[in-house]
């Protein structure tokens, strides 16, 4: 089931505890952090069991999942093996989750931002447009939240997601809204590795203000250039953040 971590929203799926939990995550994580090559082979059912002090089927299930994400395949007499790059779901909550906690890279954070441009300022442009009454209030009620968390870090990266779902649903697109849950969990990730060099709060949130004043205001096109902002500001934490993780 979905896990509603310190970050707010159902940004996981596996969570790290039970027996299950842990095992996907544990593998999971070997496979981002290259413990687990692409191509190579997994221990067998019977030696993952014996190692973990768990079932046969435990191990059987927790395969399951990582199959499901595009990370391992099974074939009958020749065991699971780590599939290539290219095949795995690298939009997976989980998945970005484990990149991140296995200390991302430049490639990766780049790839975010990347992401994040091509989607989110689209979706700030139309929620402007768009918007009802009550959507405005929901963004509204995110930039509240934010304000009143500013000690709070847990609390602010919680109200921050909100805000960013907000906007999504404001769009008045579902398939853009739908967007908005692979770009939750892109934020998590991003708010994970930008915990150790962050700008003040009250810059993040006079960004977000401004973008709430431009949707209120109707303004298309200066509800986008703030949304770039955002995400330029971020690119540039992140990148700090990165080399940070790597001294």
């Amino acid at each position: 089931m979905p896990g509603t971590d310190a970050l707010g929203g159902a940004t996981r799926i596996y969570r790290p505890r039970g027996v299950h939990g842990r095992l996907v995550e544990l593998l999971g994580r070997r496979i981002m952090g290259e413990r687990l090559r692409p191509g190579s082979l997994l221990p067998r059912e019977a030696e993952l069991a014996q190692q973990q002090g768990a079932s046969r089927t435990a191990i059987r299930e927790a395969l399951k999942v990582l199959s499901a994400k595009g990370l391992v395949e099974t074939r009958r007499r020749l065991g699971t093996r780590v599939r290539a790059r290219a095949d795995w779901n690298l939009l997976d909550p989980d998945v970005l989750a484990w990149q991140a906690a296995e200390g991302g890279s430049p490639a990766l954070t780049q790839q975010l931002v990347e992401l994040r441009r091509m989607v989110e300022p689209e979706a700030a442009r139309l929620a402007a447009l768009r918007r009802s009454a009550d959507e405005l209030a929901a963004i509204s009620a995110a930039a509240a939240a934010m304000r009143a968390s500013l000690g709070d870090p847990a609390a602010y990266y919680a109200a921050d997601l909100a805000f960013h779902r907000a906007l999504f649903a404001a769009s008045g697109n579902p398939l853009i809204d739908r967007l908005g849950v692979i770009v939750s969990a892109v934020l998590a990730v991003s708010f994970r590795l930008q915990q150790r060099s962050l700008l003040p709060f009250e810059h993040g949130l006079a960004l977000h203000e401004r973008v709430r004043d431009a949707i209120a205001a109707g303004d298309g096109p200066g509800a986008e250039a703030a949304m770039l902002d955002i995400i330029e500001t971020a690119r540039l934490e992140l990148d700090r953040a990165t080399v940070e993780m790597r001294l």
